[in-house]
């Protein structure tokens, strides 16, 4: 049971002595190794507790120093900013301890409910699989669909997921993160195409935020 549990618990950072800054969820949802692979496999220590990356500059102020093996390349700066985004407001308070969160629920207090929710499969019922599997539509566009639609498709974000240690930016617009949803329906270039195929049928269309929100749309 703890093994099935675990995933949903984070911290709430106090003095910052207990908690792994790269390896546990303190900040978002996702530990900093895996959002950004690139700077943890040049973190000069992978095991550093949260206090030892802050440095103290006066009462309840400071700032964040993660030191890092090397200088970084120029493909890597975007993620340095993007981490650096994800720590302003943060600090740690040294007169408070860390506590552990859990994280689906917006007070972070457990409750059976909120654990028996968050086992819960995604319902078939909210999966757009009459449109995906049509017979009118080519087996490899339904293929494509399906994993689009799970967010299965090997975008950059997810081979970040994967331990890859690249860049994770749109090559389209060269502005944002890569992600499925982001490459077939908000790039600034894929809404241009968007914009102008739904002009010739006079529609005007406000995008969901998913590939999967889409179809069932």
């Amino acid at each position: 049971m703890g093994q099935l549990v675990t995933p949903f618990f984070g911290f709430e950072v106090g003095d910052g002595k207990i908690v792994s800054f790269w390896k546990d969820k303190w900040c978002g949802t996702t530990p900093f190794c895996k959002a950004f692979p690139s700077l943890f496999a040049i973190a000069t220590s992978k095991e550093a507790w949260v206090n030892e990356v802050w440095t103290a500059e006066g009462e309840r102020r400071g700032s964040w120093t993660p030191c890092f093996n090397r200088p970084f390349n120029d493909w890597e700066m975007e993620e340095v900013g993007r981490l650096l985004c994800c720590l302003d407001g943060k600090m740690v308070r040294v007169d408070e301890e860390d506590r552990v969160r859990w994280m689906e629920s917006k007070n972070g207090i457990f409750s059976v409910k909120s654990l028996y929710r968050a086992l819960q499969p995604v319902s078939l019922a909210s999966f757009p699989s009459k449109i995906i599997w049509n017979s009118y539509v080519q087996p490899k566009i339904s293929f494509f669909a399906w994993e689009a639609s799970w967010g299965r498709v090997l975008t950059l974000d997810r081979l970040q997921k994967r331990g890859w240690a690249l860049a994770n930016r749109c090559f389209l617009c060269q502005t944002c993160g890569e992600s499925i949803d982001h490459r077939l329906l908000h790039c600034e270039r894929t809404r241009e195409v968007w914009t102008l195929l739904l002009s010739f049928f006079g529609v005007s269309w406000v995008f969901p935020y998913s590939v999967k929100e889409t179809l069932l749309g």
